[in-house]
């Protein structure tokens, strides 16, 4: 099988997960569509509580337990991480931290034409990243 990122053994996805299910079905979608050798990536599935939430667990979130289910479903190594706060900067070092390939994110389109706006989080992580993003769009 062909790796997306041949020059490399591993390959490490920063899966940035919201609590929309419909939203994380599809990064799910877009990631197992990939050329990706799944023995040689490993997904982090990461959701930033917006406030301390002392004893949550992401892993309790439905979108989180749907998404985990089909990757490993599809054969991937999958990791559940959580930090609360900005959203923004959260994601960014968790994505320099695990040195990460790819960020996956979920946009919506917010305007009845259809046009694509992306929520600030969203736009602010592409901007501020110097990785390459996956970025899902949805209606939701």
């Amino acid at each position: 099988m062909v790796t997306l990122y041949e020059h490399q053994s591993m390959t490490t996805i920063l899966l940035s997960i919201d609590t929309n299910v419909e939203r994380a079905n599809e990064q799910v979608e877009s990631i197992t569509e990939l050329p990706l050798d799944t023995t040689e990536t490993q997904i982090v599935l990461y959701h930033v509580f917006r406030a301390d939430d002392e004893g949550a667990d992401a892993r309790n979130l439905k979108s989180v337990a749907a998404a985990v289910e089909q990757l490993e479903d599809a054969g991937f190594d999958v990791e559940v991480a959580q930090s609360s706060g900005d959203a923004v900067p959260n994601i960014l070092d968790k994505a320099d931290e695990l040195d990460a390939d790819l960020i996956s994110l979920a946009g919506r389109k917010r305007s009845p034409t259809g046009k694509a706006l992306f929520g600030s989080v969203t736009q602010d992580v592409i901007l501020k990243s110097d990785r390459t993003v996956l970025l899902e769009t949805t209606s939701s």
